[in-house]
């Protein structure tokens, strides 16, 4: 069969062509007459000025970080336990609105619809869980072991917000192991790791809902606690003794003797018989109804500084280590081995307050270090004893939600000390220079 020609009259000239070539054509003519407008389009899109006026697309912001975070720390006679939470699950848990900020108010009103749940949620012991002491609920800036301070009350944003917990128990010397009971899962928590402390080393356990009680063994990792220090003893001078029955027996022998040469009689039995009854009845009776006369006792005149050193320094770190005890009776029983008079009411609140670290929670280090120096040494105008001019440093540290505090304490002072009841005290202390780190 043949083609289909077409005819076209170009210029007076017939030309033939093939009707498969008019989309070429077509093609070719679109191309030729239309590329400049294409080339205008494209141009207008990749406009830089036009890219860079448009708004990009905001990127998705991230979820807040779920915090779920127990610390176990176990001190001299305490332990205490802290739990730690995101500000965002709390206020969720509370059904209170999460806004992107917490102020004054709002985070009273968080700490305050935890702490009324949260009393009964820890029970720690040694053998058996046991309920602590509640200390309540905080609101904290940061993250676990990266805590950030803040000012009580001033704005906080949500994101960055958590909420603590802390309760106390009381710690035996070297327990066998420690028994945990948690039971403060907030809304779809299942599980809650506890880091516990123990000197400068820790390991990490959990609690599962699942599983009612939770137990750490010892296993020898905890130290018998340092004992306190000796107090200085007086060297007293021993005590006049006199037999009463021996004199007695004596006195009377005298007055019978007498007696008898004043009546002109002889001794009955002889002399020789009358004197060994009358002396072994004297040794007989010795014993008997002894008075004890009690001597100044060999105080010494301390003049060097090596001497003054040597008794106040062990004096000074008991003040500190009776606050390794937790109740306000047993610090006072211990501070009474070192300090005297009514000095001991006042020495008790500055100590206290010297090593507490800020904030609420109340948390107290304990001292690990311990050093003074004594540099003058002039008598006690007041009576016995001496007056040192005294330097003294005691480092401290402590473990708080998740990583350690330090505090120095450093003094300079005139400390007097004075026998009391064949020991050495102080008696008074007044501080020149102290500084607090």
């Amino acid at each position: 069969m043949e083609e289909a020609v077409g005819v076209v009259m170009l210029r007076g000239d017939t030309v033939f062509f093939n009707p498969r070539w008019k989309a070429s054509l077509y093609a070719g003519l679109f191309l030729a007459c239309g590329w400049p407008l294409l080339l205008s389009a494209q141009t207008l899109q990749l406009d830089p000025t036009r890219i860079l006026s448009q708004p990009l697309p905001a990127a998705p912001e991230p979820a807040p970080e779920v915090i779920a975070q127990g610390y176990l720390y176990l001190e001299p006679n305490q332990m205490r336990f802290e739990a730690l939470f995101d500000a965002t699950t709390v206020l969720k848990w509370a059904g209170l609105p999460a806004g992107i900020s917490l102020d004054g108010a709002a985070q009273k009103v968080v700490t305050e619809a935890l702490a009324a749940k949260a009393a009964e949620w820890c029970l720690v012991g040694t053998t058996t869980p046991a309920p602590g002491t509640f200390l309540g609920a905080s609101m904290i800036k940061g993250k676990p072991g990266a805590t950030l301070p803040f000012e009580e009350g001033a704005t906080l944003s949500t994101r960055e917000a958590m909420v603590g917990l802390i309760w106390e128990f009381p710690l035996p010397p070297v327990p066998e192991s420690i028994v945990i009971q948690w039971t403060g899962y907030l809304l779809d928590q299942k599980s809650l790791p506890i880091r516990v402390f123990y000197g400068a080393k820790s390991e990490v356990i959990e609690a599962e809902a699942g599983i009612k009680l939770l137990k750490w063994r010892s296993k020898g990792k905890l130290v018998m606690p340092v004992p306190l220090a000796a107090v200085p003893q007086i060297a007293s001078l021993p005590p006049w003794r006199l037999p009463l029955a021996s004199a007695a027996w004596f006195l009377g022998g005298l007055i019978f003797l007498f007696f008898l040469k004043k009546q002109n009689q002889g001794l009955p039995g002889g002399t020789l018989t009358f004197l060994g009854a009358w002396l072994i009845g004297a040794l007989l009776t010795w014993p008997l109804f002894v008075l004890k006369i009690p001597r100044d006792s060999g105080v010494a005149d301390i003049r060097e500084a090596a001497d003054a050193e040597t008794i106040l320094t062990p004096l000074l770190r008991n003040v500190y280590r009776a606050f390794d005890h937790r109740t306000e009776s047993e610090i006072y029983d211990t501070l009474a081995r070192s300090v005297d008079g009514e000095l001991l009411r006042r020495l008790y609140l500055e100590t206290l307050q010297a090593l507490t670290i800020e904030g609420r929670e109340g948390t107290r280090v304990t001292i690990s270090e311990f050093s003074a120096e004594v540099l003058a040494v002039k008598e006690n105008p007041e009576g016995r004893g001496f007056t040192a001019e005294c330097q003294w440093t005691a480092l401290g540290t402590v473990g708080h939600w998740g990583h350690a505090h330090t505090r120095v304490n450093r003094y300079t002072a005139d400390v007097t000390v004075s026998p009391v009841n064949a020991e050495w005290k102080i008696v008074k202390l007044e501080v020149r220079e102290a500084r607090r780190i």
